[in-house]
């Protein structure tokens, strides 16, 4: 049995992405917003979460833990 040694960043972060951009679907069905600016928030949302989860592995990794 093969082991996945993908980060769990690499998994995640798509889904969080699309996850975003599905919710938002409501909102643009509702007309509150338009596709392009819930694309935006989705990408911004997913940018500033991304790279807090990679100062904190970097923190973790220099005090010694795996993730």
């Amino acid at each position: 049995m093969a082991t996945l040694k993908e980060h769990p960043a690499t998994i995640v972060t798509p889904l969080v992405r699309y996850a975003l951009i599905a919710l938002g679907g409501g909102l643009i069905s509702k007309g509150y917003i338009d596709h392009a600016q819930i694309d935006a928030l989705a990408g911004a949302m997913v940018a500033t979460v991304t790279t807090i989860w990679m100062v904190m592995v970097k923190r973790n990794a220099a005090k010694g833990a795996r993730y």
